[in-house]
């Protein structure tokens, strides 16, 4: 599960270096937490490149719940999902994001070699709004530690494909994630 990411105050000019088609990433720039129901700045699809949108996380349930994640295995197959998956694909840059492990301790997840993870969802309008999901799927084994699942996450060389190609979907739903580095808020101090 994936329920909140952040964004650094310098990710945008990252962003930039990975795509200069984005000559202008304002005025949805926002730095801080990310959570559900915000609006975030996302990457989705330009005539011919990628361009940046602004979406509202979280789809609504038939329960008046939000949707904020769908997972990877059988999201072709769920009619909430399935047109989205082929259609409207969208990227959402991150500096990280958190998890809560069962301890309901909270744990910051980066990707060491990098310094923008993309984190791949789908979008769909909504009441006159657009509005975003983060695909999930089984966590890698450095996850697996915190959670057992993880958002999908795609290569910065990626982020053209996802976006633009409906018949890359398949591969880049099953492609190896990357292995992440967790980092609890505060370190356990002993006394002795």
């Amino acid at each position: 599960m994936c329920g909140r990411y952040f964004v650094d105050e310098d990710m945008w000019d990252k962003v930039r270096n990975d795509f200069p088609e984005l000559t202008e990433t304002n005025p949805f720039r926002r730095s801080g937490d990310i959570s559900p129901a915000m609006s975030a700045a996302s990457l989705t699809k330009g005539d011919d490149s990628v361009q940046v949108s602004s979406l509202i996380w979280g789809f609504p349930g038939y329960d008046k719940k939000l949707i904020i994640n769908a997972r990877a295995e059988g999201i072709e197959d769920k009619p909430t999902f399935a047109e989205r998956i082929q259609q409207r694909r969208c990227v959402l840059p991150a500096s990280g994001f958190y998890e809560w492990d069962r301890h309901k301790e909270k744990v910051t997840f980066t990707d060491p070699d990098v310094p923008v993870i993309y984190l791949a969802g789908i979008f769909r309008p909504y009441g006159g709004e657009e509005r975003f999901v983060i695909i999930t799927r089984e966590a890698n084994e450095s996850m697996l530690p915190v959670h057992d699942r993880m958002p999908l996450m795609i290569r910065a060389d990626q982020v053209r494909d996802w976006i633009h190609d409906p018949a890359a979907t398949e591969e880049f739903l099953h492609q190896p994630l990357p292995q992440l580095e967790g980092k609890r808020d505060y370190e356990q101090l002993t006394l002795f």
